[in-house]
C-alpha cells in the first residue's frame, strides 16, 4: 500500500512563489529608491510614500510609478539664461 503523502509543494509552485517574492522585492526596492530621489513639496512625503509602498506590496509600488511627480526634461540646476 502506498499511503505516503508528500507534504511539500511541487517544484513549480515553489519556483512561482520564489519568483513572485523576488519581483516584489525588486519592484518595492526600485520604487523606494525612486521615492527617495524625488523632490517632494511637503515634508514627510518621502516617508509616507515608502510606508505605502511597503505596506501594500504590489499595489503601492505600481501606484507610485503611475502617480509619481514628473519633470519636464529640463535640468533644474542648469542656468542657460532661459
Amino acid at each position: 500500500m502506498n499511503d505516503h503523502i508528500n507534504p511539500t509543494l511541487p517544484l513549480a509552485f515553489d519556483v512561482a512563489w520564489t519568483a513572485t517574492v523576488l519581483v516584489w522585492f525588486l519592484l518595492a526596492g526600485v520604487a523606494c529608491v525612486s521615492i527617495l530621489r524625488t523632490e517632494h513639496p511637503r515634508p514627510g512625503g518621502k516617508v509616507w510614500w515608502c510606508i505605502f509602498v511597503l505596506a501594500l506590496p504590489l499595489f503601492g509600488a505600481l501606484l507610485w510609478f503611475w502617480a509619481r511627480p514628473r519633470h519636464d526634461g529640463r535640468d533644474p540646476l542648469s542656468d542657460n539664461g532661459n
